[in-house]
């Protein structure tokens, strides 16, 4: 199928031996991480979206062989429990790594809060989800923040603080808390984030409405700037 650039199923477990490079490949999901080497992806090389289904016997070897996927756009990974840690070493995170990733998704993972870190530091990443991703408890984000974020997702039931300063966040438009029923409050250091637009809040603590509110008022009170507050319950 050499005009293929779409192939979706609901979990790829094999794709045999045939070395064909796939040159039109643009969109391939849900691909089982042991399949994610470095020969299948040099045979994928203009792939630009990619969804990864993990399991409980494959490594973190995987994200050694992104490096090969020059073009990817949106990343989704899914169930991946042996991915407790994000690698770093050898990894050109903060230089040529995935360079036109603007999309990044981790679902029902168990990653450290403080990975997040090396996710900040993904040149043109624009959407950040994070949904029942992380089990710690505090989110403490870094000084090299998430430069190019504009929207970002978090659900879980385990995130109890957050702290964050705006310049973390420089051109973040959307906040989107989903079932965050531990978190009573959003860093107060997002009044700073001139960009913000939204926050919507769905199935959280009344204390974080209270939160967004304040900020909501601070930012018109300090910087003329009005910001649409949504939330529901049920």
């Amino acid at each position: 199928m050499p005009l293929l650039r779409n192939f979706c199923v609901g979990r790829i477990l094999s794709l045999g031996t045939c070395s064909v490079v796939h040159k039109t490949l643009e969109n391939i999901s849900w691909l089982h991480s042991k399949l994610c080497t470095q020969d299948l992806f040099t045979r994928i090389p203009n792939v630009k979206k990619l969804g990864i289904e993990g399991g409980y016997d494959e490594g973190p070897d995987c994200f050694y062989n992104l490096v090969h996927l020059g073009q990817l756009e949106a990343l989704s990974i899914r169930r991946w429990y042996r991915l407790e840690h994000i690698p770093c070493s050898g990894i050109p995170w903060a230089t040529s790594f995935l360079p036109n990733l603007k999309k990044l998704k981790f679902f029902d993972t168990r990653l450290p809060w403080s990975d997040m870190k090396l996710i900040g530091m993904l040149p043109n990443l624009e959407v950040l989800k994070l949904i029942d991703a992380c089990q710690d408890r505090e989110w403490e984000t870094s000084e090299e923040g998430f430069r190019r974020l504009k929207w970002l997702v978090i659900q879980s039931r385990y995130l109890e603080y957050w702290n964050a300063e705006g310049d973390h966040f420089p051109v973040l438009e959307c906040l989107e808390l989903r079932k965050c029923t531990e978190l009573q409050e959003i860093p107060s250091g997002f009044v700073d984030i001139t960009t913000l637009a939204l926050i919507e809040l769905n199935y959280c603590h009344d204390s974080l409405l209270t939160s967004a509110k304040w900020i909501q008022d601070e930012k018109l009170n300090n910087y003329g700037n009005s910001i649409l507050v949504r939330s529901r319950k049920h």
